[in-house]
């Protein structure tokens, strides 16, 4: 029974790669010629909606989203930031952010990647957090798309931690951009994917993905000063959310 379950799982994982052998190409190619101007960057950013929905929906996983009352400025940028568990985590990230055209700033190994990192490096930031004038110029790039008008998603835990982590500690760039930008931070909360998509390629399966999207938290009257208190709000925020998630799913199991 249990070499069966394997093999489907495995069949599933196979799966994904067959469909981004077909998506990638077809839509990140589609994105090319709107990449070279900052003002057709909406177009291409349609196209990577296009990836991840279809990427969930193929994949069988659903998303219900809990959202505190309150209805975004369209022409605001924020700065985004969630829990990192799985890669899931960006196509969801992606479809939520319909209105809001954003870059995530991500790992520069994945430029590396035939095709797909030509049109990642073009659409996104990179960063090599072991060099610190890397960091210095990804804070630079980060503030000129700001002010191109797009918003910013940053995993301030710097990747997918352990799996016996449940949420790791926040690094400072996502509060410090926010700060010195004077935009909102939209704290995520996504509970259920690290276990239904993780690293391991025999394990997960398709189901329902449960999201809290947090009241936005304003940043035009803080300081520098009032980076870490604003970096541990929104971690224990997150992270009450998490364990919250949890007591409900062993609510629903008892």
């Amino acid at each position: 029974m249990k070499i069966i379950q394997v093999s489907l799982i495995l069949l599933w994982r196979v799966w994904f790669f067959i469909i981004n052998i077909f998506l990638i190409p077809l839509l990140a190619g589609a994105s090319i010629p709107f990449l070279f101007k900052e003002k057709y960057y909406y177009i291409a950013y349609w196209f990577y909606q296009i990836w991840a929905r279809s990427n969930l929906f193929l994949m069988g996983f659903w998303y219900v989203l809990e959202k505190d009352k309150e209805i975004l400025d369209k022409k605001k940028q924020y700065m985004i930031i969630s829990n990192h568990s799985s890669i899931m985590d960006i196509m969801l990230i992606y479809s939520l952010m319909r209105n809001h055209p954003l870059v995530f700033v991500g790992k520069k190994e994945l430029a590396k990647l035939p095709f797909f990192g030509f049109v990642y490096k073009r659409s996104n930031i990179l960063i090599n957090r072991k060099n610190l004038s890397s960091c210095m110029q990804v804070f630079k790039q980060i503030q000129k798309k700001i002010d191109y008008g797009k918003s910013i998603c940053i995993f301030p835990e710097g990747g997918i931690p352990n799996p016996s982590i449940l949420l790791d500690h926040f690094k400072n760039g996502a509060f410090y951009i926010a700060i010195i930008k004077k935009i909102s931070i939209i704290p995520f909360t996504i509970a259920d994917i690290k276990k239904k998509f993780p690293r391991s390629p025999i394990k997960g399966g398709p189901g329902k993905i449960r999201i809290k999207q947090h009241h936005s938290i304003l940043t035009k009257n803080l300081s520098l000063k009032d980076k870490n208190f604003l970096k541990e709000k929104c971690f224990n925020l997150i992270q009450f959310q998490l364990k919250k998630f949890e007591r409900e799913k062993n609510k629903q199991i008892f």
